[in-house]
């Protein structure tokens, strides 16, 4: 009797120990579900926003993108594009992409954030749709984002189409010079001479020390044949070193 008690005392613990041990497996399986599901991105964005603080940026740029597989918070869509606008290295992952334009795509700041990632990576052809796609929706660029769009262009060797941008935002004081200098490298690019002299002497009458319109001068004026002209911009460098 003592014996057939002791057996079943052993056979009851033992089917405790089993309902036991599938217990814990099956909270450690809903733990480990529900970690992937709502800790795990926000564990990506932390490490992101740590490697974001020490400049690593690519680092920063694939944790913020694990978050945001899941998670819809702005911060993260924000930190991405500017990650990729740092590196350059902007993925062409459909999903993510389409994510931040369906969120932001109203928001200035961040579709000129995307159009600077695809510059820096040399696919300013991405970028055109981008900014032209918001003007189509009634969005309005304000002086750099004009600026901006014409870098765009004239990345992408649309040089009739970044024109129009580059006069515009040369009507900012902010803007105009760099405006006019790049306008007049761009037309001195397409032979038209006269007008990327006239650009720059107008830099050079609102500025006249500054070094870097003078030698662009200088150079374009020995391309056109001013021969004389050009030697006396450069001699006006020299005096002034």
């Amino acid at each position: 009797m003592f014996r057939k008690a002791t057996e079943y005392r052993s056979a009851a613990v033992g089917f405790f120990t089993v309902k036991l041990i599938l217990y814990i497996v099956c909270v450690a399986a809903v733990v480990s579900f529900l970690f992937r599901v709502f800790e795990a991105p926000w564990v990506a964005f932390r490490d992101g926003e740590t490697a974001f603080a020490h400049g690593d940026f690519a680092a920063a740029a694939q944790f913020y993108q694990k978050a945001a597989e899941k998670l819809d918070d702005p911060r993260i869509l924000d930190r991405l594009v500017h990650c990729w606008w740092k590196t350059g290295d902007i993925k062409d992952e459909e999903t993510v992409l389409n994510r931040i334009l369906e969120r932001h795509s109203e928001r200035l700041d961040t579709i000129e954030l995307l159009a600077g990632a695809f510059q820096q990576a040399k696919e300013p052809e991405k970028a055109i749709p981008l900014v032209t796609g918001y003007l189509a929706r009634g969005g309005k660029l304000d002086s750099f984002g004009k600026l901006q769009l014409a870098r765009v262009y004239r990345q992408a060797g649309q040089y009739d189409q970044a024109a129009p941008y580059y006069l515009e935002a040369a009507e900012n004081p902010k803007q105009k010079t760099a405006a006019r200098m790049e306008l007049a490298e761009m037309r001195s690019w397409q032979g038209d001479y006269p007008e990327a002299i006239a650009l720059l002497r107008e830099v050079l009458a609102a500025e006249p020390a500054n070094r870097q319109a003078r030698l662009s001068l200088a150079r374009i004026l020995s391309w056109a044949g001013n021969y004389k002209e050009s030697e006396e911009e450069y001699r006006k460098l020299l005096r002034k070193l």
